[in-house]
């Protein structure tokens, strides 16, 4: 195939002379090559203004007075010749004697134009696309011009031309040259598909084929056949899809909303049986572990006794990830001395009676509220029975109405199961520690028949509803 493309269509020019001249210094100052080493110089000498190089070449090559100046880094050993007229001519320094190119040598390249031109037949080619590929009987054409436009000379005869791009229909037609020149305008025919893809999560990633198109929304032409479509999101789970196009197909693909990715989060405190938060909503009791969505959340803990503490994490869902909340007490507050033993599971350390200071004196507020009668419920635990006395019952009443206001808050909020604990604590306050002596003449609690009725009959009712759902 070479010697046949050599024979049938052989280069404009042709080498003459190539040598190294010992007496020509002018390459004593050539630049030097990326290695840092001073490049050889090659001067080409030719009649022709419109010769191109390619090789090894340093820097930019200059046309004096019909000699190429040509500077190529130490040890090359071909230079490609090209003329938009003609096919490329490649010179193999070792065919000429020369094993490589030298540092600071100077070589001659003497180069005439053939004569075979005259023997032969002028043909042009002008395509569309412009990068479409040129075959004469098989032999593939450089597009030198680089804008469509082909000119070579044919031996006289039959002569298969191809054209090929991809996304167009092939077109092969034989020619036959003879004395007089021959131009051929050819435009392919696009058989490109055209592909629209649309995901309904709108800032997702639209890949083709690993190929980012865009977000969300894509238009554009594809070849025929398989293609592999991607939508992905960070945090979220990605959706493929492989489909087959056929030539000048129309296809519109629509990708349903992407699915948030789920990971596990383990939280840990530095002081163990911490109830924890996660974006503000209870998850459990340190050491935890939960599954989220992925992507940037939030653990706190406003623990009883200690500094509020909030950390920023990052679940991932190729893996587990880890927290830990390390939690200061507050060294301020009336009843840190409870708290490190508390927390430590020295529970009976906190008498009821601290426990009731601690609701007598913590802020107003739901979640504070919560606090307080966790801890009482906790000390509750271990001693089943509250003993009577003085110094505990005077907090009966602020007992009372914790449960009471605790109880109407939850079943507000429909946990009807917390609503009928609470209720049913207020009944156990009035059975144990309540005494009419110690509440003021105004209390509302003075009728505690009336008052235990009252109750009772709410938590029938609320069982009721709760059995009907």
């Amino acid at each position: 195939m070479v010697f046949y493309s050599l024979c049938s269509y052989p280069q404009g020019f042709y080498v003459k002379e190539f040598k190294q001249n010992l007496n020509d210094g002018s390459a004593f100052h050539a630049p030097l090559d990326s290695l840092g080493s001073p490049c050889g110089l090659i001067k080409v000498r030719t009649d022709n203004p419109d010769l191109h190089f390619s090789g090894s070449i340093v820097g930019e090559v200059k046309n004096k007075l019909n000699e190429y100046y040509v500077y190529l880094t130490k040890g090359s050993k071909q230079l490609k010749v090209t003329h938009a007229n003609f096919l490329p001519l490649v010179v193999d320094f070792n065919a000429y004697g020369i094993d490589e190119i030298a540092s600071k040598a100077t070589y001659i390249l003497t180069l005439r134009e053939s004569n075979y031109i005259k023997e032969k037949c002028r043909i042009t080619f002008s395509l569309k696309p412009e990068n479409a590929q040129l075959f004469i009987d098989d032999i593939a054409i450089e597009n030198l011009s680089g804008n469509g436009f082909y000119q070579l000379y044919l031996p006289k005869g039959e002569h298969v031309y191809r054209m090929a791009y991809d996304g167009y229909r092939p077109q092969i037609q034989t020619i036959t040259s003879g004395n007089t020149s021959l131009d051929f305008s050819v435009e392919l025919e696009s058989v490109m598909a055209n592909l629209q893809i649309k995901c309904k999560t709108e800032t997702a990633e639209i890949f083709v084929d690993g190929e980012l198109k865009g977000n969300g929304l894509w238009n554009g032409d594809v070849l025929p056949g398989p293609h592999k479509i991607e939508a992905r999101q960070r945090n979220y789970i990605s959706q493929t899809q492989q489909i087959s196009l056929e030539e000048k197909e129309n296809r519109m693909i629509s990708i349903p909303e992407l699915i948030r990715s789920k990971g596990r989060l383990k939280i840990a405190t530095n002081i163990p049986n911490m109830r924890v938060m996660l974006d503000g909503g209870l998850v459990g009791i340190t050491p935890c572990e939960v599954e989220t969505e992925t992507g940037e959340h939030y653990v706190s803990c406003d623990a009883f006794g200690c500094l509020p503490n909030r950390s920023n994490v990052n679940v991932n869902s190729e893996k587990v990830t880890n927290t830990v909340l390390v939690l200061e007490f507050d060294s301020n507050n009336f009843f840190a001395e409870y708290y490190p033993k508390a927390y430590q599971g020295d529970i009976k350390s906190m008498s009821v009676l601290a426990a009731n200071r601690m609701l007598k004196t913590w802020c107003s507020g739901a979640e504070n509220i919560e606090e307080a009668v966790f801890w009482r419920e906790r000390i509750e635990e271990l001693d089943s029975h509250f003993y009577s006395s003085p110094s505990e019952l005077e907090f009966a009443e602020e007992w009372l109405l914790t449960y009471e206001s605790l109880a109407k808050e939850y079943e507000e909020k429909g946990d009807l199961a917390k609503a009928i604990h609470c209720y049913n604590k207020f009944l156990y306050i009035f059975s144990n520690e309540w005494s009419s002596n110690m509440l003021g003449e105004d209390s509302e609690y003075k009728d505690p028949q009336n008052y235990r009725k009252k109750i009772s009959q709410k938590i029938i009712q609320l069982e009721n509803i709760q059995k009907n759902k």
